[in-house]
């Protein structure tokens, strides 16, 4: 996600953000920060029908707010339960 590129290095950045693409299969969304309805995507993220559980395991270990996130939708697939005030913050 961005709210901007730098006009100076659009291709170059616009360069890097195809090849991580291809490669990772990510998507890049630009933000319109004062009215969201006017985003955009840029690139959009290719579907995967499998999940990386390296890297969702190292992402657990390095961001809390990610384990919260993980511990929810397990929750969720488990017992079908939605804390919805946890949900959308």
């Amino acid at each position: 996600m961005a709210t901007e590129i730098n006009e100076d290095k659009q291709r170059s950045v616009e360069r890097e953000l195809q090849m991580l693409c291809a490669l990772h299969g990510i998507g890049v969304l630009l933000l319109d920060p004062h009215d969201f309805s006017n985003s955009q995507t840029l690139i959009p993220a290719r579907e995967s029908t499998s999940v990386d559980w390296q890297s969702v395991n190292r992402l657990v270990e390095e961001n809390r707010d990610f384990k919260d996130f993980i511990e929810l939708v397990g929750e969720y697939h488990q017992t079908g339960k939605i804390h919805k005030t946890l949900w959308n913050k």
